[in-house]
């Protein structure tokens, strides 16, 4: 990996506590993976980044090299690969993903992740 990729991913780790690879905008992923994962940790109001994995190969080959994932969205928490957005959902209903949050004192509404559990039992 270049240099100047992996400085610009450890500046944005240590910039960013909660960051969401993704494919496209954030107004407009590029695919129903990144869409979820983005509708997710936005209705549980998470404050993340969102950084589009399209706009260079290079980028995307080093969040998989990170991460060792090759799905995407990709969520990280401090600069630690968490998931990708399939298993946040699971993660969500089994209350691990609570259990996280809380551990790292992310911000969270838990009224939300309630209701989604209650809609998806």
């Amino acid at each position: 990996m270049s240099d100047e990729i992996e400085e610009y991913l450890d500046n944005i780790f240590s910039e960013h506590r909660v960051v969401l690879f993704m494919n496209g905008a954030v107004q407009s992923p590029s695919d129903a993976e990144s869409m979820m994962g983005r509708d997710v940790i936005a209705a549980l109001k998470i404050d993340f980044l969102p950084v589009d994995l399209s706009r260079d190969p290079r980028l995307l080959a080093a969040v998989q090299k990170r991460s060792g994932w090759e799905k995407v969205a990709q969520l990280f928490i401090d600069g630690q690969f968490i998931c990708d957005s399939y298993n946040l959902t699971p993660a969500l209903k089994s209350k691990q993903f609570d259990k996280l949050l809380k551990s790292k004192k992310i911000p969270f509404d838990e009224a939300v992740a309630d209701q989604f559990r209650a809609m998806n039992s």
